[in-house]
């Protein structure tokens, strides 16, 4: 997976599209049809640049998907690792 470096406004991330080479990730797509490979949640890890100003280099995602049976649970990618996430729901 390729690494990319993301600066980031004081507020809060950058609109990543489709077409834009900061969305390389592989993996499953969205369920809710917003767009090919993008996923729903981006994994960043927090580094800083030569000048010491704080960037999030990319490095995985999240997609939301629905099984079969109907359970919602989310597929999370880290570079090759791929984990599947479900709701902790007490029974």
């Amino acid at each position: 997976m390729k690494e990319t470096e993301v600066k980031l406004t004081d507020e809060g991330f950058e609109e990543v599209t489709a077409g834009d080479s900061k969305s390389n990730f592989s993996g499953e797509g969205s369920s809710s049809g917003t767009g090919g490979n993008r996923p729903d949640f981006r994994i960043v890890q927090p580094d800083r640049d030569k000048d010491g100003n704080p960037v999030y280099i990319n490095v995985g995602g999240m997609w939301k998907n629905v099984s079969k049976s109907g359970n919602e649970f989310y597929t999370l990618k880290i570079g090759t690792l791929k984990l599947l996430v479900f709701e902790n729901k007490s029974k």
